[in-house]
């Protein structure tokens, strides 16, 4: 609990130096509770601070502390139980981020053409049965499964893909693997791209993985799991990816557009 109210008082006093020093005390502590709920920072049925705490780490008095809480409460962001104090009743959901698909794609071939792809494994296979079920294949259907590890241009090791791809005819060599961007083969099975979901996250390296991307067992990766959708709206490439912090940053811009 020292953590949080360490974590909102440093929100609160980020609010007072801009426009929200103009607005009433109670106002400025609920918009800063509501923020941390609305955005996960205090998740479901996490128990918030007391009105005595919240007056004391913010210095002011407990009816204005109650009075914000009352307001997270009306809106149903809280719920206040006698003798078990208050509770998020709020669940957050992240929010999927939009962006031109023609752009990403391109940057990805892009990226391609400007690394080493080594290829450690190819084969057709039956997918396990959450790939299975994504790519909407059935129990006896063959794959294409690739594992491959990406290094910059100074042959430092950054990424560990394992791909799961459906409708591959052709192409899908070691050879033609390592000298040309996969989105082109797939394009070039006939298979145009129409939308794609990813999912970002952090994963522990396995001993296996940290000794490819020249990480310690156990150290945080940024993981980026990728679902690639054709023109009928269906998942025709999972694309599960391991980055090396310390070698890949992933950036993202965004506009008011």
């Amino acid at each position: 609990m020292s953590d949080l109210l360490e974590s909102l008082k440093a929100d609160w006093q980020r609010g007072q130096r801009g426009s929200m020093s103009r607005v009433p005390l109670y106002h400025q502590l609920y918009s800063v509770l509501k923020a941390a709920i609305l955005n996960g920072t205090v998740p479901l049925d996490s128990q918030m601070p007391t009105e005595q705490q919240l007056a004391a780490n913010f210095d002011v008095s407990r009816i204005t502390a109650k009075r914000a809480m009352d307001e997270l409460a009306n809106e149903n962001l809280i719920a206040r139980y006698r003798g078990k104090g208050s509770h998020v009743i709020y669940k957050y959901e992240p929010k999927p981020v939009q962006a031109p698909l023609v752009d990403m794609l391109e940057n990805l071939i892009e990226m391609g053409k400007h690394s080493i792809v080594r290829v450690i494994s190819i084969e057709k296979t039956t997918p396990p049965a959450d790939i299975r079920k994504t790519l909407g294949v059935d129990d006896n259907q063959l794959v294409n499964k690739v594992v491959r590890v990406r290094s910059n241009e100074e042959g430092e090791p950054y990424a560990y893909y394992v791909s799961w791809t459906a409708g591959i005819t052709r192409g899908f060599t070691k050879k033609n693997m390592e000298r040309t961007p996969r989105l082109d083969i797939i394009r070039e099975n006939g298979i145009e791209l129409t939308k794609v979901e990813q999912t970002i996250s952090a994963e522990n390296a396995t001993p296996g993985i940290a000794e490819e991307l020249g990480a310690e067992e156990g150290d945080a990766l940024l993981s980026i799991l990728r679902h690639s959708y054709d023109a009928n709206g269906a998942v025709v490439d999972v694309l599960d990816c391991l980055y090396n912090p310390k070698r890949f940053t992933y950036k993202m811009v965004m506009s008011l557009d």
